[in-house]
């Protein structure tokens, strides 16, 4: 059976993955092995994800039976804290036995056994469905963290003996974290897999699993961003319980001095097959990495949610290939690597077929672009798969997308149903909260949207005027499609996943031009101002314009900065021009009011905030709008006060008319201008 269909080969959109295409590896030999390696990453349990999975499901089983040594492995961020991970722990007592009984039945499909006191909490359901589907292992991405240790504890082990819960099925990978002896997750933390267990339930740096009598190494990376980027603490005044990495900062030399002695450990067991399941957040950090060891044979690229593709994927519309797949490179020792990915949310397969030589090098000539690639998880590629007369037959045929689809839908049916009818406002436009392009590489309206209902929040709450407002824009997990008309409880919450609180601080001129100079520092263009990466840093704002050079050295790009509506009469007023102080700032030598939100406050995403609290507490007057005790406040009864989403679900009940804010193209940004982009309007004729 084939997925495959021809299509028109997709124009690459950036120059960074033109730059990473395939280079002249030439081999010729008869595979003495070939893998089937399926592969997927960044799940999330968001919107997209819940309605992909009963199709992932199907067919990965389907896949599954065409070769006999398979492996399916995912690069971690299985599950963040989205309505879905977080219905499974409601405390409804009525929904709370229906989310049991289903999780019952489903892990007593999967393990041969009986089980019926298991229970639901965040996350399980997520992990279960990975259960279900079969996974063999995973890295460990930065969300997995966003619970927190004790959440992620209860996830990952097995509970009750394993009677209330059976904990995941398969190991979690990271050779490069590091876990404080009083942490709680250092019960299920090893050194190393011993070859009396297959290491389900754990967090250990690689995993051997054998499949049709071969042995192939797995070694999990986990981004050395992550004490930044997730909630890695436990007590806070407790230094021996805190989760890092090593090293902390993107540095591959230095990352692969950590993970070079752990492939050789792995090599020293005989296995000379090893793919690296990595969730660095920026496939050029794999691509990288692959010149720096010896020994990978396949790297599996995690965070990114980079979608490589071939001449004959079939992919969802509206999506475009952003690299080949896979893409090649050379080892330190002149062997090749091959570096695959897939877009998140399960909304593909990835696929990659390959023969190992007798000495446990891969050939890349053995990868055939009609079976390896991308397959879109949609409705058409199970009809394809199955055969079936239509989509819900193929499901329940299919066992594995039968109980996914059970999992699935018990949630939605119990917990999501009444938040999904729950409208706050009419909406005429698609609201962008994608990751590239989108809220992570620009302006978009989504952001903008956001951003204006924390100012407009903020200034409700504060007792002097709040005149700027910044977020991140990986804050945003989700856009706001315009498919029914309006704005649901369920949609806010998707998109704002994370729900963070709101956070004032106080800021000098100095400091927010080094605050909006660190929000754009990471960030790459190409000389068209196109975005070769997408970094969650990236800012969306309100209450002011600026402009940056992305071709500038970072800490350099900002050039010109306006407080929009703040001065005489209600004037703009420019207060960074060409990357200096104006006269005009002098008049705010007594600190712009700003709202933010607490993750960044307190250093998260590495915002320079807490450097500016410490060194004067008094001026940066630091505020805390969440009250974690109050729900009811307005219009909006479903989450607590001082919350982004309780922002939002306000601002928009408080509209007179629907929200009709068009997303606009870099050209024609109006709050964030990209001075790259041929035919942006310069700050001074807005």
């Amino acid at each position: 059976m084939t997925l495959r269909t021809m299509v028109r080969p997709a124009v690459l959109p950036c120059l960074l993955m033109t730059a990473m295409s395939a280079p002249a590896l030439a081999q010729d030999a008869e595979p003495a092995v070939t893998l089937q390696l399926l592969h997927t990453s960044d799940l999330e349990g968001n919107a997209d994800a819940v309605e992909n999975a009963p199709n992932f499901a199907a067919i990965v089983e389907s896949l599954m039976g065409d070769y006999e040594t398979s492996l399916l492995i995912s690069a971690g961020d299985n599950f963040i804290p989205s309505p879905f991970s977080l219905a499974a722990g409601t405390s409804d007592p009525d929904v709370r036995a229906r989310l049991n009984a289903a999780l019952n039945a489903a892990m007593s499909e999967v393990t041969g056994e009986t089980h019926e006191a298991l229970e639901s909490a965040p996350g399980r359901f997520d992990i279960a469905i990975m259960n279900v589907i079969g996974f063999d292992a995973s890295a460990l991405g930065n969300h997995e963290l966003d619970f927190g240790q004790a959440s992620l504890l209860d996830v990952i082990a097995p509970a009750g003996d394993g009677k209330t819960w059976v904990g995941s099925l398969f190991p979690f990978l990271s050779a490069n974290l590091t876990v404080g002896p009083q942490s709680v997750l250092d019960p299920i933390f090893s050194p190393g897999i011993g070859a009396d267990e297959d290491g389900a339930g754990t967090i250990a740096p690689y995993t051997v699993i054998e499949k049709n009598g071969e042995r192939f190494g797995v070694i999990g990376i986990t981004t050395p961003l992550l004490a930044t980027i997730s909630s890695t603490k436990g007590d806070p005044n407790n230094p021996h319980d805190d989760i890092g990495t090593r090293p902390n900062r993107d540095d591959m030399l230095a990352l692969a001095g950590v993970i070079q002695p752990i492939i050789d450990e792995v090599e020293a067991q005989g296995i000379d097959k090893i793919i690296l399941t990595s969730h660095l957040q920026q496939i050029a950090l794999e691509v990288e990495l692959a010149e720096l060891l010896d020994g990978v044979d396949i790297i599996i690229a995690g965070g990114s949610d980079t979608r490589l593709a071939d001449d004959t994927d079939r992919l969802r519309d509206g999506d475009e290939a952003q690299g080949p797949y896979p893409i090649f490179r050379e080892d330190e020792m002149g062997n090749p690597v091959a570096i695959v990915s897939t877009d998140g949310q399960l909304t593909y397969v990835g696929r990659l077929v390959i023969g190992f030589d007798a000495d446990g090098r891969i050939i890349p000539s053995t990868v055939d672009p009609a079976v390896s690639g991308a397959y879109a998880s949609d409705d058409e590629a199970v009809l394809e798969a199955t055969g079936a007369p239509d989509i819900s037959a193929a499901i329940t045929a299919s066992p594995k997308g039968r109980v996914v689809r059970d999992l699935v839908r018990v949630i939605e049916e119990s917990a999501l149903d009444v938040s999904g009818r729950n409208y706050f406002a009419d909406v005429t436009v698609d609201l962008n909260g994608d990751r590239e392009p989108g809220v992570r590489t620009e302006e978009t309206n989504l952001g903008n949207l956001t951003a204006d209902a924390n100012l407009a929040y903020a200034n409700e709450l504060s007792d002097s005027p709040v005149l700027i407002s910044l977020k991140n824009g990986g804050g945003i997990r989700d856009s706001i499609p315009n498919d029914d008309g309006k704005i649901s409880e369920l949609e806010i919450q998707q998109a704002l996943a994370f729900n963070n609180g709101l956070t004032l601080i106080t800021l000098s001129p100095q400091q927010l031009l080094e605050v909006l100079d660190y929000a754009v520092s990471g960030s790459e263009y190409d000389a068209q101002g196109k975005p070769l990466n997408a970094q969650g840093r990236f800012p969306q704002v309100a209450g002011l314009r600026f402009s940056f050079d992305p071709l500038l050295e970072p800490g350099e790009r900002v050039q010109d900065v306006t407080l929009l509506g703040t001065g005489p009469e209600g004037v703009d007023v420019k207060i960074i021009e060409n990357g200096d102080l104006t006269r005009a700032a002098d008049q705010f030598a007594v600190g712009i009011r700003a709202v933010s939100l607490n993750f960044l406050v307190d250093g998260g995403d590495g915002y320079p905030y807490p450097s500016f609290v410490s060194k004067d507490p008094k001026f940066a007057n630091v505020v805390q709008l969440l009250k974690r005790d109050v729900i009811a406040d307005g219009a909006a009864t479903f989450t607590n006060v001082g919350t982004e989403q309780d922002a939002l679900a306000e601002y928009l009940a408080a509209q007179e008319g629907p929200v009709s804010i068009a997303d606009t193209k870099p050209a024609e940004d109006q709050r964030i201008l990209n001075l790259a982009v041929p035919g942006v309007v310069d700050t001074d004729d807005l």
